[in-house]
């Protein structure tokens, strides 16, 4: 075949956002990567570049999240990857296990703002929902190694595009089986800002015939009504068109045949060819069993693709490499008369993958008609084997090859706003789990709890995971002789402490000045550069101008406009319900919060006390301002604030040092002063 549909995996994420502005995020995957995905697949969500240096591109991503409503990665939790690298960044990273099968879907869920589409209703802008089902986990094989599929579409607010979506249902449906796949305790707010736009934004007409005009309509599979892959194509009427059929899968059942079996059964395929994995060697990736099972079925061949879809990108030198692996998962459905139907998506062609959504795996795949969109007639993808394989495996290989085996599911959660940790256990145990750092350093022991629910540990454990945290988002466990890595939950991630810190009060007033997503970006920058303690980047000279101003007008005009732009985006975060954000501008411990910058300023020991003075004065008035405006979010945080006000407090109390000469003058004017300083004037 002369027509080969290919992409690159990122590329191909950046076109379907097209520079809109990202508000939700939803991922899932099998195995996960929390590394890789924070540095190389969450910046291709963003509208701008980022440094090549990776701790200064970390700083430049966790201010653009800050822009983002929400983001959440569902994994399961027996498939971290064994080479995985710990998260920084904050984003909700949930755990999951499924009873009787994997946790097993690739999708990613992006709501979208439109650029120059405004609801004059709201005055925001509307959305669109681009949804992508891959066979790629959040790995780096997944998006820069393999063979993988994927298959991308968007969906338009209803008022700006009234066509029915006839895979709306499936996806609602999909979205309700991941969160069923967690418990009600966990943060779900990206899945349902996703479920809320498909529910309330996209037109709820009726599912239609499966073909319209000819044409197979649009479906996601995923297992829902006990239906079987085999069965929801039989629903889809995919059984009378004389097909050709090929099967791209990397993995097999240990023995027999017996989903393929049934899909030809079903189908009734001319001729069906099916991908052998090999080893670069020419070994079968599957047993023998397995291989003469299926080569005894009526009309199914081995066959292998060609060459120039599995050789690796250098030229000459990419010759002499081992092909790349086949990842992807496709059925493909064709015929001379040119019709071209694929399934695409997580399924692998075995029995726990095409069984209903009760009993096996948790899937997903796209039905679509691909039918007359490539020039030329339709042809094989695959070529039959040219001879019968010697060498086979001795158990089929399976996604789950490598990973640890935990006999226990276990979650660990720790907030760092509050410093509470807490454990849950899928089941009891007869003995303590042990829970030790990265490094192998014992922490704490998790003794027995109640089953499927949180248990708070005490201090001394929660104080030993802070400290370990700050290197490294993984512990390892240990129960009896089996040892097996966890990622911890980390909430609260406003509070902890920022990768740049060492930023003075004038560059933290500089930067709530800035309005836009470059500047803070080249800010980030060009200050990283002059910070020691951010290992791995060139250490250049801190003897650089901050930009003081001469004047006191300049230099009170500043710190009014800082503060001013501050509670501007306060204020924006707490309208649209990006609490998260409020709180880390407000209470959270970054380079750039207002907790941060009182702390610098009461560590000042030649500042201008002046200038000093009205910055705490500054605080306190829109700490007040937003309190009454925003009476709920404040109480919510209650001991946040307290910190927060006794910063202020402090601060405050440093006013003698203005007037030390001169107590009753000090006195008298302060009486004046204050209250009108702190006397809300925004409504004038």
């Amino acid at each position: 075949m002369d027509h080969w549909p290919n992409a690159v995996l990122s590329q191909r994420v950046v076109e379907a956002l097209q520079e809109r502005r990202l508000r939700s995020a939803l991922f899932t995957t099998y195995t996960f990567d929390p590394g890789f995905f924070e540095l190389e697949v969450l910046p291709l969500l963003f509208r701008q570049s980022f440094s090549q240096a990776e701790k200064v591109k970390l700083l430049q991503l966790e201010d653009a999240l800050r822009d983002v409503d929400h983001i959440a990665v569902y994994y399961d939790r027996n498939a971290l990857s064994q080479d995985a690298t710990p998260a920084r960044l904050d984003y909700r990273r949930i755990d999951v296990r499924r009873r009787g099968g994997v946790f097993h879907p690739k999708l990613a869920f992006f709501l979208l703002d439109e650029k120059n589409e405004v609801n004059r209703n709201s005055n925001k802008n509307f959305q669109s929902l681009v949804i992508a089902c891959l066979s790629a986990n959040l790995t780096r094989s997944g998006w820069w190694e393999n063979v993988e599929c994927a298959h991308f579409v968007e969906i338009s607010d209803r008022s700006v595009s009234s066509n029915p979506i006839p895979y709306r249902s499936d996806l609602l449906a999909i979205l309700r089986r991941i969160r069923a796949c967690g418990t009600d305790s966990e943060d779900h707010s990206a899945l349902e800002s996703i479920r809320s736009f498909l529910r309330n934004r996209v037109s709820s007409e009726s599912i239609g015939p499966a073909r319209v005009r000819g044409r197979w309509t649009t479906r996601m599979f995923g297992g829902e009504r006990q239906l079987g892959i085999s069965d929801w194509l039989e629903e889809q009427e995919l059984t009378s068109s004389k097909w050709n059929l090929e099967i791209i899968s990397p993995f097999f059942d240990s023995r027999g045949a017996h989903p393929l079996n049934q899909l030809t059964r079903t189908i009734q395929p001319v001729e069906t060819r099916v991908f052998l994995p090999r080893e670069p060697d020419g070994s079968a990736l599957v047993t023998e069993n397995t291989y003469e099972s299926i080569s005894a079925l009526n009309g199914v061949k081995w066959s292998v693709l060609p060459s120039q879809i599995t050789k690796r990108s250098g030229g000459a030198s990419g010759e002499k490499l081992a092909p790349r692996y086949v990842h992807a998962k496709v059925y493909r459905f064709w015929n001379s008369n040119g019709r071209e139907v694929v399934l695409i998506g997580s399924a692998n062609c075995t029995s726990s993958a095409h069984s209903h959504g009760g009993a096996g795996n948790l899937e997903a795949a796209f039905l679509v008609d691909l039918s007359r969109t490539r020039r030329g007639p339709n042809d094989w993808w695959l070529q039959p084997l040219g001879q019968d394989v010697q060498r086979f495996a001795e158990e089929s290989p399976g996604e789950s090859d490598g990973l640890d085996d935990s006999p226990i599911g276990v979650s660990i959660r720790y907030d760092w706003g509050t410093r509470e940790l807490a454990v849950r256990l899928d089941r009891k145990t007869v003995q303590p789990l042990s829970v030790s750092n990265s490094s192998g350093g014992h922490l704490f022991n998790i003794e027995a709890t109640t089953e499927k629910h949180w248990c708070e540990l005490d201090t001394y454990a929660s104080d030993l995971l802070r400290k370990s945290l700050q290197s490294s988002s993984f512990v390892v466990l240990n129960y009896g002789e089996i040892q097996w890595k966890v990622l911890v939950r980390e909430e609260g991630m406003a509070h902890r402490p920022s990768i740049l810190s060492e930023l003075s009060p004038e560059e933290i007033l500089e930067y709530w000045s800035l309005l836009t997503i470059e500047e803070r970006a080249e800010f980030l920058e060009r200050h990283a550069a002059f910070n020691e303690n951010i290992e791995g980047l060139p250490v250049l000279s801190s003897n650089i101008e901050l930009g003081a101003e001469t004047t006191v007008f300049d230099r009170f005009a500043a710190v009014f406009h800082a503060f001013g732009c501050l509670k501007r985006h306060t204020v924006s975060s707490l309208e649209n319900g990006r609490f998260d954000e409020a709180e880390m501008r407000l209470l959270g411990a970054k380079y750039d919060s207002l907790p941060e910058l009182l702390r610098k300023l009461l560590d000042l020991e030649n500042g201008d006390p002046i200038q000093c003075y009205v910055s705490f004065l500054t605080a306190k008035q829109m700490r007040d301002s937003l309190g009454e405006q925003y009476g709920e979010f404040f109480r919510d945080r209650e001991d946040l604030v307290t910190r927060l006000d006794i910063l202020i407090s402090e601060g405050l109390c440093r006013r003698e040092q203005i007037f030390e000469f001169d107590e009753k003058q000090s006195s008298e004017f302060l009486e004046w002063c204050e209250p009108v300083f702190l006397r809300d004037l925004s409504n004038l």
